[in-house]
């Protein structure tokens, strides 16, 4: 029963800290949902990153334009040589009549190209493959895989569709989102340090007869610093479940611009969260508790005399 009854009493005293500090208290809960914000913020945008480079590296492909003399069961053999390694995604067949009629819809509006075609005379274009891989980095496998003696002679040419500057563009500007981010929220977890410290030292100087008193009636050193101590988990406690509702709601409203931008197939921001939601949740929890729990005990060490 009496541990019941000093586990109450340091609630008691931890409300009462809290209420008589109130503005301090919620100076300190503001920094530390600040500090969630940016790390949340910048965690939200390296997953969009991450979307996004999957969405770009999907559109990456490498067409391989053969000669009008090859015949189409020879591009369709190759197309087959190609399905079967495993780093290739799809490879898809067009015919001469399909890449004449897409260069014609292309340069619809160009009277000297479509000129230059006419004085040709005929076809000019032959079968052609279009292939995409998982990954931008299987392109040269496969650039070096359809050189064969038997293929080789017939490639005329090999467009290769470069998305590598926009994926440097865009893993270049996360990298510095990242950084930002990350020292803006080490700046806020600084001051956060700075307000709890103080916080707790005002604390200590408001209860110092109280404090004496206690010591006086036999209190232990523990039952003293617990009210403290619980105050720095309870302000990192309120945080994280502040946080957890501000980003919840903040997801419900950018899902449906996600989808309209990049896709069903591209929009699993929120889902990433609601799948490590708890680990998150946490992780956040658990970096604030430990902060604060080493500046209170800092604090306590050096202005609390028990």
């Amino acid at each position: 029963m009496s541990i019941t009854l000093s586990i109450l009493r340091a609630f008691k005293f931890t409300a009462q800290n809290i209420l008589r500090n109130f503005w301090l208290s919620f100076i300190t809960l503001t920094i530390f949902v600040l500090t969630l914000v940016t790390v949340n913020a910048v965690l939200f945008v390296n997953v969009v990153a991450q979307e996004v480079l999957e969405s770009v590296e999907e559109k990456v492909e490498v067409t391989i334009y053969f000669e009008p003399e090859a015949s189409e069961s020879l591009v369709k053999s190759a197309q087959g040589y190609l399905r079967g390694f495993g780093q290739v995604r799809d490879v898809a067949f067009v015919s001469a009549e399909d890449a004449l009629a897409s260069f014609q819809d292309r340069h619809a509006g160009d009277e000297t190209v479509l000129a230059s075609l006419e004085e040709i005379g005929g076809n000019p274009f032959g079968n052609a493959l279009v292939v995409s891989t998982f990954s931008t980095d299987d392109f040269p496998f496969v650039l070096d895989a359809i050189e064969t003696p038997e293929f080789s002679p017939y490639i005329k040419d090999k467009d290769f569709t470069d998305y590598e500057a926009i994926i440097e563009r865009i893993d270049a500007l996360s990298w510095r989102i990242r950084v930002a981010g990350f020292a803006l929220a080490g700046l806020f977890a600084f001051i956060a340090m700075l307000i709890i410290f103080n916080t707790i030292r005002v604390a200590i100087y408001v209860h110092r007869d109280e404090i004496g008193i206690m010591k006086l009636v036999g209190a232990n050193d523990w039952f003293v610093r617990a009210p403290f101590l619980l105050e720095a988990i309870l302000y990192s406690l309120k945080a994280t479940v502040i946080m957890a509702v501000l980003l919840y709601a903040f997801l419900r409203v950018s899902q449906n611009q996600l989808v309209a931008y990049f896709g069903e197939s591209h929009a699993d921001v929120a889902q990433y969260f609601v799948e490590n939601g708890v680990m998150l949740f946490l992780l956040q929890f658990g970096a604030l508790a430990v902060l604060s729990l080493l500046t209170t005990g800092y604090a306590m060490r050096r202005y609390l005399r028990v």
